[in-house]
């Protein structure tokens, strides 16, 4: 058990998780062909979902880590590494499809995405509704978290004091929320803090042990038919995909599931941590943004609806070969300068605060 947790708490790196990115954006490219005749059995919103437990799980584990290391953490810092990381991309990719709607009529039309836009500006894409651009909706949802989360559980002295009880109680409130109709917007922040509760507990010795004993490979065996039980049958559960039926239990078999990835005692660690998986995953913030204006250029070529699968693969491969030929050029040229820029800024700031606080 000391061995497991002194790896885990050393570890600076788990390229298992970007494994589970690229199972996460596979859900949602495949969701999101068109091609409802050979592709409609999958639910990408529970792509999503996967993507905010990850999420969830890195983020704490990374304000914890800091908070160790330097005896707080630094808000501001958190903010500006988070600003130079997600601000960039998902500003060109709005501006691409203000053009195409603008400029050249595509989309949805040109008032409805007018309307919509001080909301998708300001990530509130979960709160304009159906249009262009609309796959903003997980962003909005995942950066309105994380502009109350840091403050929250890491400044706030009697919440940092009962962080874990509060983060369980914030957790057992959204899972509700799923099944309450008026407050399922609520719903959708139970991946999140799924990931995040779990990060708290490994983060603790008695949370350890216990997520540790999850880690058990028959365990593990029970949670995976779980989570695909979920996913498969979400779509056809009263109120369909939306009705957040099957998203608390996928939720919570996923990141119950994270002990065992985490610590390597699943076979799937080794699968997820193979290079190429690995590296797809580094990509996917990128290939989220841009991937369906990638299919609309697929579309051009080869038309939606497909029902044989020959066709349906063939746009699929299409449209993930160009998904990921953009976001490589994205991320190298924009998004990875970015982000070490935004990280020797706050390094910069660091150094400079030190001599006065002594801390970080």
């Amino acid at each position: 058990m000391e061995k497991f947790e002194s790896s885990f708490l050393t570890a600076r790196y788990w390229p298992q998780l970007d494994g589970l990115r690229t199972v996460s954006i596979a859900l949602v490219l495949i969701s999101h062909m068109s091609d409802p005749g050979v592709w409609g059995f999958l639910n990408g919103g529970l792509g999503v979902t996967l993507f905010f437990v990850i999420s969830g799980f890195l983020i704490t584990s990374l304000l914890i880590r800091e908070e160790r290391r330097s005896g707080r953490i630094s808000i501001s810092r958190f903010y500006i590494r988070r600003a130079f990381r997600i601000l960039p991309l998902y500003y060109i990719a709005l501006s691409i499809a203000a053009v195409g709607v603008f400029a050249f009529g595509l989309g949805a039309g040109a008032g409805n995405f007018a309307q919509r836009l001080p909301l998708l500006a300001t990530f509130n894409g979960d709160l304009a509704g159906g249009g262009t651009f609309v796959h903003s909706w997980s962003l909005g949802i995942e950066e309105k978290f994380y502009v109350i989360w840091p403050f929250l559980m890491f400044a706030i002295p009697l919440f940092k004091k009962h962080r874990l009880t509060v983060a369980g109680i914030l957790l057992v409130c959204s899972s509700v929320f799923s099944y309450v109709d008026g407050l399922r917007y609520f719903g959708t922040y139970t991946a999140i803090l799924a990931g995040c509760v779990v990060a708290l507990l490994m983060h603790s010795n008695r949370g350890f042990t216990a997520m540790a004993a999850l880690s058990r490979p028959r365990i593990a065996m029970a949670l995976i038919p779980l989570a695909i039980i979920a996913f498969i049958l979400d779509p056809v559960l009263p109120g369909g995909d939306g009705s957040g039926h099957a998203h608390v239990v996928f939720s919570y078999a996923v990141a119950l599931l994270f002990p065992s990835i985490i610590l390597g005692t699943s076979a799937l660690t080794g699968v997820l941590a193979l290079k190429p998986i690995t590296f797809i995953g580094t990509r996917t913030y990128a290939i989220y943004l841009f991937h369906l204006f990638c299919i609309d250029g697929v579309n051009l070529v080869i038309p939606p609806g497909q029902e044989n699968l020959g066709m349906a693969l063939l746009r699929l491969v299409l449209a993930a070969l160009l998904s990921f030929g953009v976001a490589e050029i994205m991320a190298r040229v924009i998004e990875q300068p970015l982000i070490r820029r935004g990280k020797s800024l706050t390094a910069t700031r660091n150094r400079m605060a030190t001599p006065a606080s002594g801390t970080n």
